[in-house]
């Protein structure tokens, strides 16, 4: 949860920017679990080192997201287990998109090596 917390605010924030696109636009998924995937984001920027566990962070931003909507008005209605449920799908998305850079600069050099293979094959 540490390495979480301590990712730079500016790529969150950018990585942020994506996700919404895909929960809203390519996925188009409900206001309830749009709603309760963003508050993780949320919570992640401004958690602190406080945050022992998953589990802990994962019933503050539920708490977070209940006073938001009070506060709002809103009728929006997520019960606990399902928010359990999202929230930890979206702290791997997280882990695997954002934070494991080792993954993203594999990734990254596979594709230059074979844009490099490819360019080599034809000169």
């Amino acid at each position: 949860m540490n390495d979480l917390i301590n990712l730079c605010p500016n790529r969150l924030g950018s990585e942020r920017t994506k996700r919404e696109y895909d929960l809203r636009v390519l996925n188009c998924v409900s206001e309830g679990e749009y709603e309760s995937r963003m508050v993780v984001w949320d919570n992640l920027a401004f958690a602190t080192n406080s945050v022992e566990s998953i589990a802990n962070f994962i019933d503050t931003a539920f708490n977070k997201l209940q006073s938001d909507v009070k506060q709002a008005g809103k009728e929006l209605s997520v019960n606990y287990s399902e928010f359990v449920a999202m929230a930890n799908e979206e702290i791997n998305y997280i882990k695997i998109n954002v934070a494991d850079s080792k993954a993203q600069l594999f990734w990254y050099a596979a594709v230059v090596i074979m844009i490099g293979a490819i360019v080599a094959l034809y000169i």
